[in-house]
């Protein structure tokens, strides 16, 4: 585990010293699980946890080294090593704050044979509860910050850290950065984890369809490999990126603020984009607006694709394009999506 002192525990908050860090176990292994691994992925959470070997028992238990300014204001680049220890820090420092976040409802509560109770002293008595939920909104909105700060660190860093690796992203949308060029989620990389099984069922269900699977197959080969891309597939992935953001936002709108869960499907008790849902969350009315219009922006967009490439497509060019069952021609591709008048289909105006 991660955090083994309650000195560790401690230089996330300020936890009473009459704590020990074994009443905390249970739940920092809970952290580990629900929150840390899923983030950050368990091969790189095993790396870390290898690699606190290496480091001195006496390191980064209150500061970061590389934030350490050095002698007179100025210091070398840091060393692979200072970059670890602060990567460790930062990690250690949001599991402890999930951790407190998960704990703090059963802290004052002593469950025995003789019952439920709540632990009262002369001097101490329980918060209310209002004051529980502001400090567990606290915590969890610091953990949710400290995430985003991991996974920004990673991404900079990752050519020193070579045995903590990140996975991959598979799809045409890989990070928060290329998300936020097209729709606004405040550059989270959390929220974007969160975003990632969307992104996969939206190419599915809508890019490889329009494309064909030839097309997407070797547009997405080429796509892992930038210097591989042609100006052809580029002009392709330009036109894909917008669509395949919206479509995935207008879905996700709905499904974000949801919780299905085996006794039934409720409201989710956390604000995906912020924290807790003591702040006053959008109403529907405006949610549902706001899905309308992004699935409008990605199925236009979606509809520019597949018309750019009726018109474009030829034996040497999008040649894979002629297999999609999208493909209209020339002549059709203008026509998509016009109401045509038939015969067999009249509308009586009384």
């Amino acid at each position: 585990m991660l955090i083994t002192t309650i000195a560790q525990l401690r230089a996330a908050s300020s936890v009473n010293v009459s704590n020990s860090v074994e009443n905390w176990l249970p739940y920092l292994a809970d952290a580990e699980d629900m929150f840390i691994i899923p983030a950050i992925g368990q091969s790189l959470y095993d790396a870390i946890l290898d690699s606190l070997e290496s480091v001195p028992v006496d390191v980064i238990e209150s500061a970061d080294p590389i934030s350490d300014p050095g002698v007179g204001g100025h210091r070398l680049p840091p060393t692979n090593a200072e970059i670890l220890e602060a990567l460790i820090l930062k990690v250690r420092k949001a599991l402890a704050l999930y951790a407190l976040y998960l704990g703090i409802d059963e802290m004052s509560v002593s469950v025995s044979s003789a019952g439920i109770q709540v632990l009262q002293s002369d001097t101490h008595k329980p918060a209310p509860q209002y004051q529980i939920m502001n400090l567990k909104e606290t915590y969890l909105t610091r953990a949710h910050r400290q995430v985003d700060l991991i996974l920004s660190f990673i991404s900079k860093n990752v050519d020193q850290l070579p045995d903590c690796l990140p996975p991959v992203a598979p799809y045409f949308l890989r990070n928060a950065e290329e998300f936020q060029l097209q729709c606004d989620i405040h550059s989270s990389r959390r929220v974007f984890l969160s975003l990632m099984p969307i992104i996969g069922s939206i190419e599915k269900k809508y890019i490889k369809p329009t494309l064909s699977a030839g097309l997407f197959d070797s547009l997405k080969t080429d796509f892992q490999t930038p210097e591989a891309l042609t100006d052809d597939e580029q002009v392709l992935i330009d036109m894909i990126l917008p669509a395949l953001a919206h479509l995935t936002l207008a879905r996700a709108l709905l499904e974000i603020s949801i919780d299905v869960l085996d006794w039934g499907i409720f409201n989710n008790s956390t604000n995906t984009f912020n924290s807790m849902a003591t702040k006053n969350q959008a109403n529907m009315e405006r949610i549902s607006i706001m899905r309308e219009e992004n699935q409008r922006d990605g199925e236009a967009e979606l509809k520019m694709l597949q018309e750019f490439l009726d018109n474009n497509a030829n034996a040497s060019r999008y040649a894979a394009y002629f297999e999609s069952s999208r493909f209209a021609g020339t002549e059709s591709a203008v026509k998509r999506g016009q109401f045509v008048n038939e015969s067999s289909k009249s509308i009586f105006v009384v």
